[in-house]
């Protein structure tokens, strides 16, 4: 993050016993950080957890084997825990204090909000109920309460229709690459982004009505997706963060980890005889038999150089696609999954070769509007492959798709959330009581039905 801040020409405050370290800096300087730790957040450890919970890959070496049958400790998550909120909400609130009344400034208090909102939705969908209002103050709140669950969904989603105000037609390149990164798009826009980040919540929350209208208003494109866009392994020096941070982990730091060896999702992709396959793993490395991640050659999802989606214009259209449903508008469920299928069949062709392999569904394909719903969400379970919505999905519709337990688990039950990490345990008393990973969220505890 530093790296980025200081490829600016602003003007930096530094302290006068030491010019090493600086006291201050605009809000145009600061913004990289928040990004960077959301950019960690929803690409990093929490990810990875979440995958292999739900089926898409496999906890296969050390402490991830642990993982991989649901044991987990309160202190895996001290170090996320502290990115998401230290290093990301703190200072997204901090950067929307600057720039409130500036007006150069007021896009990017904009784009403050909205970064602020999507690790706060990250946040509440895993733990619950997690600090929100009194987040961020440590003078005046050394011991945050912890809020509702629903509460900071309803704080969040007024945190985004006044972000929407804020950032108006901004796109991606509105602060340049020199304020931003190498973290968004130009053709993104931040309004819809704000808008698909509403749909995901009202869609956690079970407000399908609501979900459905911010999803009309939500990212249009492909080429309107918010992405963190890394520079790859051959970028000078092979700065840190600047690969994928799965390729980071399953190449650099980790190997042996993780693969795919009991994943469900590689066999649901070998049964529909998907083209995402070859995309999405490989068998080769140092187990000729076992499937790994494709973090190995160019092009791969995974691999050195490649986008990761924070969110998108395909999650967009299976939000909407399944909040249709909700409302019996199966017509309008149909032509959502169908563009997702179009934007699928026209991102593998180049890589596949395949021409239409993703056909057009119609409403003669489905027996009712249930066996809709299971494609739409099996869709969206493949389609967002490593990301941590799809653990989010499988708890908030009680598993609907029936993804399967991980063998020699000691439970019969799916994670429904993670702990609350040991260092908040530690030094706040307001910590809900201890809650294990198989309790589910207050929001997600009613019954998941069409």
């Amino acid at each position: 993050a530093v790296t980025v801040v200081f490829s600016s020409c602003q003007k930096i405050e530094y302290t006068t016993e030491d010019p090493n370290n600086f006291a201050d800096a605009t809000a145009d300087l600061m913004i990289n950080t928040p990004m960077l730790a959301n950019a960690l957040v929803v690409e990093g450890e929490l990810a990875r957890i979440g995958s292999i919970w739900s089926g898409h890959f496999t906890g296969a070496d050390r402490q991830y084997l642990s993982l991989n049958k649901y044991i987990t400790t309160a202190g895996d998550y001290d170090n996320i825990w502290g990115t998401l909120y230290t290093d990301g909400i703190t200072q997204a609130r901090i950067i929307q204090e600057k720039a409130s009344g500036v007006e150069k400034f007021n896009e990017l208090e904009g784009i403050a909000m909205i970064v602020e909102a999507k690790l706060a939705i990250t946040a509440t969908a895993l733990w619950g109920d997690v600090p929100f209002s009194e987040a961020a103050d440590v003078e005046n709140f050394p011991q945050p309460k912890f809020d509702a669950q629903a509460d900071v969904y309803n704080a969040v989603i007024a945190l985004l229709d006044a972000a929407i105000v804020k950032v108006g037609a901004a796109t991606g390149d509105s602060w340049g690459s020199e304020t931003i990164g190498a973290s968004v798009r130009s053709t993104m826009v931040w309004a819809e982004v704000a808008n698909s980040l509403k749909a995901r919540a009202y869609l956690h929350l079970g407000d399908f009505p609501n979900a459905l209208v911010s999803a009309n208003a939500g990212i249009s494109s492909g080429a309107g997706d918010w992405n963190f866009e890394h520079l790859g392994s051959s970028y000078p020096g092979n700065v840190s963060n600047s690969q994928n941070i799965y390729w980071d982990f399953c190449v650099w730091n980790r190997d042996g980890y993780m693969n795919a060896g009991d994943a469900y999702l590689p066999t649901l992709l070998t049964n529909r005889a998907d083209d995402r396959w070859d995309y999405y793993y490989h068998t080769a490395g140092w187990w000729e038999a076992d499937i790994y991640p494709a973090v190995w050659g160019d092009g791969r999802i995974f691999d050195a150089g490649a986008d990761f989606p924070i969110i998108s214009y395909y999650e967009t259209q299976l939000i909407k696609a399944e909040a249709a449903l909700q409302g019996s508008d199966a017509a309008t469920a149909l032509a959502s999954l169908n563009n997702v299928r179009a934007y699928w069949s026209a991102r593998m062709e180049p890589i596949t070769g395949t021409v239409d392999a993703f056909p057009v569904y119609g409403a003669s394909d489905f027996a009712d509007n249930a066996a809709i719903l299971t494609e739409v969400l099996t869709e969206k379970y493949i389609s967002c492959y490593g990301q941590i919505e799809t653990f989010n999905d499988m708890r908030r519709t009680d598993n609907y798709i029936g993804i399967p337990l991980k063998a020699g688990a000691p439970t019969q039950k799916m994670p429904e959330r993670l702990l609350y990490p040991q260092s908040e345990v530690n030094a706040n008393s307001n910590v809900p009581s201890i809650i294990d990973i198989f309790v589910a969220t207050p929001v997600n505890e009613s019954t998941y039905s069409l």
